[in-house]
Protein backbone atom coordinates (compact mmCIF):
# COMPACT_ATOMS: atom_id res chain seq x y z
CA UNK A 1 0.00 0.00 0.00
CA UNK A 2 1.00 3.77 -0.92
CA UNK A 3 2.20 5.21 2.21
CA UNK A 4 1.38 8.63 2.32
CA UNK A 5 2.65 11.68 4.44
CA UNK A 6 -0.02 14.70 4.68
CA UNK A 7 1.78 17.85 5.23
CA UNK A 8 -0.62 20.91 6.50
CA UNK A 9 0.18 24.27 7.14
CA UNK A 10 -0.73 26.52 10.23
CA UNK A 11 -1.64 30.01 9.40
CA UNK A 12 -5.08 30.93 7.84
CA UNK A 13 -4.91 26.82 7.23
CA UNK A 14 -5.41 25.01 10.21
CA UNK A 15 -5.39 28.30 12.46
CA UNK A 16 -7.55 31.57 11.51
CA UNK A 17 -4.71 34.31 11.32
CA UNK A 18 -6.27 36.88 10.00
CA UNK A 19 -8.37 36.67 12.95
CA UNK A 20 -5.72 36.36 15.27
CA UNK A 21 -3.68 39.93 13.34
CA UNK A 22 -7.10 41.77 14.13
CA UNK A 23 -7.11 40.72 17.51
CA UNK A 24 -4.09 41.56 18.22
CA UNK A 25 -4.42 45.38 16.22
CA UNK A 26 -7.12 45.74 18.97
CA UNK A 27 -5.29 45.01 21.77
CA UNK A 28 -2.14 46.91 20.53
CA UNK A 29 -4.04 49.84 20.20
CA UNK A 30 -6.11 49.40 23.71
CA UNK A 31 -2.40 49.23 25.95
CA UNK A 32 -0.74 51.34 23.36
CA UNK A 33 -2.81 54.17 22.33
CA UNK A 34 -2.57 56.08 19.23
CA UNK A 35 0.93 56.99 20.29
CA UNK A 36 2.70 53.33 20.28
CA UNK A 37 0.54 51.12 18.42
CA UNK A 38 1.54 52.74 14.80
CA UNK A 39 5.17 52.04 16.20
CA UNK A 40 4.35 48.89 17.66
CA UNK A 41 3.51 47.77 13.66
CA UNK A 42 6.21 49.85 12.38
CA UNK A 43 8.87 47.39 14.25
CA UNK A 44 6.58 44.47 13.05
CA UNK A 45 7.50 45.65 9.01
CA UNK A 46 10.80 46.53 9.74
CA UNK A 47 11.63 43.12 11.24
CA UNK A 48 9.73 41.38 8.85
CA UNK A 49 11.46 42.56 5.92
CA UNK A 50 15.11 41.88 7.84
CA UNK A 51 14.75 37.93 8.38
CA UNK A 52 12.02 37.56 6.09
CA UNK A 53 9.51 36.62 8.31
CA UNK A 54 7.37 37.15 11.09
CA UNK A 55 8.95 37.50 14.81
CA UNK A 56 7.10 38.63 17.45
CA UNK A 57 9.61 38.30 19.98
CA UNK A 58 12.28 40.79 18.23
CA UNK A 59 9.44 42.92 17.28
CA UNK A 60 8.56 43.24 20.98
CA UNK A 61 12.35 43.82 21.90
CA UNK A 62 12.80 46.77 19.12
CA UNK A 63 9.48 48.04 20.35
CA UNK A 64 10.88 48.25 23.21
CA UNK A 65 13.73 49.64 23.00
CA UNK A 66 11.78 52.00 21.01
CA UNK A 67 9.62 53.33 23.21
CA UNK A 68 10.55 53.24 26.72
CA UNK A 69 8.17 55.66 27.74
CA UNK A 70 5.43 53.36 27.31
CA UNK A 71 3.22 52.34 30.30
CA UNK A 72 1.74 49.16 29.55
CA UNK A 73 4.51 47.89 27.61
CA UNK A 74 4.35 45.02 30.31
CA UNK A 75 0.31 44.18 29.64
CA UNK A 76 0.60 44.73 25.53
CA UNK A 77 3.59 41.76 25.99
CA UNK A 78 1.57 39.37 27.47
CA UNK A 79 -1.02 40.31 25.41
CA UNK A 80 0.71 39.19 22.41
CA UNK A 81 3.04 36.75 23.80
CA UNK A 82 0.47 34.80 25.61
CA UNK A 83 -2.09 34.62 22.93
CA UNK A 84 -5.10 32.03 23.02
CA UNK A 85 -4.16 30.64 19.54
CA UNK A 86 -6.55 27.24 20.67
CA UNK A 87 -9.21 29.88 20.53
CA UNK A 88 -8.70 30.92 16.63
CA UNK A 89 -8.89 26.89 15.04
CA UNK A 90 -10.85 27.02 12.12
CA UNK A 91 -14.40 24.71 13.04
CA UNK A 92 -13.06 21.01 11.90
CA UNK A 93 -9.21 21.12 12.23
CA UNK A 94 -9.12 18.76 14.64
CA UNK A 95 -11.53 16.53 13.17
CA UNK A 96 -9.35 17.07 10.07
CA UNK A 97 -5.90 15.97 11.76
CA UNK A 98 -7.62 12.67 13.29
CA UNK A 99 -9.52 12.13 10.46
CA UNK A 100 -5.80 12.14 8.13
CA UNK A 101 -3.91 10.23 10.99
CA UNK A 102 -6.43 7.35 9.86
CA UNK A 103 -4.80 7.67 6.36
CA UNK A 104 -1.21 8.01 6.71
CA UNK A 105 1.48 9.80 8.15
CA UNK A 106 0.32 13.81 9.63
CA UNK A 107 2.71 16.34 10.11
CA UNK A 108 2.74 20.09 9.99
CA UNK A 109 5.46 22.03 7.99
CA UNK A 110 5.34 25.70 8.81
CA UNK A 111 6.83 29.31 7.57
CA UNK A 112 7.65 31.20 10.58
CA UNK A 113 10.27 32.07 13.37
CA UNK A 114 12.09 29.58 15.32
CA UNK A 115 10.87 29.84 18.68
CA UNK A 116 7.52 31.58 18.47
CA UNK A 117 5.84 29.83 15.77
CA UNK A 118 6.67 26.54 17.42
CA UNK A 119 5.38 27.84 21.02
CA UNK A 120 2.38 28.90 19.17
CA UNK A 121 1.49 25.26 17.45
CA UNK A 122 1.89 23.85 20.74
CA UNK A 123 -0.25 26.49 22.87
CA UNK A 124 -3.24 25.79 20.13
CA UNK A 125 -2.72 21.70 20.79
CA UNK A 126 -1.49 21.09 17.46
CA UNK A 127 2.15 20.08 18.03
CA UNK A 128 0.29 17.21 20.18
CA UNK A 129 -2.28 16.80 17.32
CA UNK A 130 0.44 15.50 15.17
CA UNK A 131 2.43 13.80 18.11
CA UNK A 132 5.37 16.62 17.24
CA UNK A 133 5.67 15.96 13.87
CA UNK A 134 6.32 19.72 13.22
CA UNK A 135 8.60 21.24 11.03
CA UNK A 136 9.80 25.22 11.07
CA UNK A 137 11.30 27.06 7.80
CA UNK A 138 11.58 30.33 6.95
CA UNK A 139 10.78 29.10 3.19
CA UNK A 140 9.55 25.69 3.47
CA UNK A 141 8.81 25.45 -0.37
CA UNK A 142 12.86 25.37 -0.61
CA UNK A 143 13.10 23.05 2.07
CA UNK A 144 11.41 20.31 0.22
CA UNK A 145 14.21 17.92 0.11
CA UNK A 146 14.77 18.38 3.87
CA UNK A 147 11.08 17.21 4.32
CA UNK A 148 11.47 14.14 2.38
CA UNK A 149 14.22 12.95 4.62
CA UNK A 150 12.81 13.55 7.89
CA UNK A 151 9.09 11.92 6.99
CA UNK A 152 9.65 9.48 4.38
CA UNK A 153 6.93 8.48 2.38
CA UNK A 154 5.64 7.18 -1.27
CA UNK A 155 3.28 10.34 -1.58
CA UNK A 156 2.86 13.36 -0.02
CA UNK A 157 -0.07 15.72 0.29
CA UNK A 158 0.48 19.33 0.99
CA UNK A 159 -2.51 21.10 2.34
CA UNK A 160 -2.20 25.14 2.48
CA UNK A 161 -3.89 28.52 1.58
CA UNK A 162 -0.78 29.66 -0.40
CA UNK A 163 -1.02 29.59 -3.71
CA UNK A 164 2.60 30.34 -4.64
CA UNK A 165 3.73 27.86 -2.11
CA UNK A 166 1.44 24.76 -3.82
CA UNK A 167 2.67 25.56 -6.90
CA UNK A 168 6.21 26.00 -6.05
CA UNK A 169 6.07 22.42 -4.55
CA UNK A 170 4.16 20.81 -7.49
CA UNK A 171 6.81 22.17 -9.59
CA UNK A 172 9.79 20.92 -7.32
CA UNK A 173 8.20 17.35 -7.01
CA UNK A 174 5.97 16.49 -9.73
CA UNK A 175 3.86 13.43 -9.33
CA UNK A 176 5.00 12.60 -5.96
CA UNK A 177 2.51 15.43 -4.15
CA UNK A 178 -0.75 16.17 -4.22
CA UNK A 179 -0.90 19.98 -3.66
CA UNK A 180 -4.73 20.73 -1.39
CA UNK A 181 -5.64 24.45 -1.89
CA UNK A 182 -7.75 25.86 0.84
CA UNK A 183 -9.24 28.83 0.04
CA UNK A 184 -9.36 30.23 3.45
CA UNK A 185 -7.28 34.17 4.27
CA UNK A 186 -6.36 36.66 2.27
CA UNK A 187 -3.83 34.85 0.32
CA UNK A 188 -6.05 32.22 -0.87
CA UNK A 189 -7.27 35.05 -2.32
CA UNK A 190 -4.31 35.39 -4.87
CA UNK A 191 -6.28 32.45 -6.93
CA UNK A 192 -9.80 31.82 -8.25
CA UNK A 193 -11.62 29.23 -8.03
CA UNK A 194 -12.29 29.34 -11.44
CA UNK A 195 -8.69 29.10 -12.24
CA UNK A 196 -7.46 26.36 -9.84
CA UNK A 197 -3.54 25.95 -8.78
CA UNK A 198 -3.89 23.19 -7.16
CA UNK A 199 -4.92 19.52 -7.74
CA UNK A 200 -7.71 19.83 -5.37
CA UNK A 201 -9.41 22.90 -4.13
CA UNK A 202 -11.53 23.34 -0.91
CA UNK A 203 -14.00 25.78 0.35
CA UNK A 204 -12.54 25.45 3.72
CA UNK A 205 -10.23 22.82 5.84
CA UNK A 206 -13.38 21.08 7.30
CA UNK A 207 -13.87 20.00 3.68
CA UNK A 208 -10.94 17.62 4.01
CA UNK A 209 -13.22 15.23 5.97
CA UNK A 210 -15.10 14.18 2.90
CA UNK A 211 -12.20 13.14 1.43
CA UNK A 212 -11.09 9.46 1.23
CA UNK A 213 -7.81 7.65 0.69
CA UNK A 214 -8.75 7.50 -3.02
CA UNK A 215 -9.51 11.11 -3.40
CA UNK A 216 -5.58 11.82 -2.39
CA UNK A 217 -4.37 9.19 -4.67
CA UNK A 218 -6.14 9.75 -7.78
CA UNK A 219 -4.42 13.00 -9.08
CA UNK A 220 -1.00 11.16 -8.21
CA UNK A 221 -1.81 8.20 -10.45
CA UNK A 222 -3.77 10.50 -13.06
CA UNK A 223 0.39 12.85 -12.98
CA UNK A 224 2.23 9.67 -13.42
CA UNK A 225 0.23 8.68 -16.54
Amino acid sequence: MTQIAFLLDVDNTLINNDKVKADLEERILRYGGTDYAPRFWEEYERVRGELDYVDLPVTLKRFRQASPGMLRFAELAAAVLFYPFEECLYAGAMDVLEHLRGLGTIAIVSDGDPVFQPAKIARAGLAAAVEDHVLIYVHKERRLADVRRRIPADLYVLIDDKPAILEAAKADMSSDIVTVHVHQGKYARESHKDDPIADIELASIADVLQLTRSDFEAPARGAAR
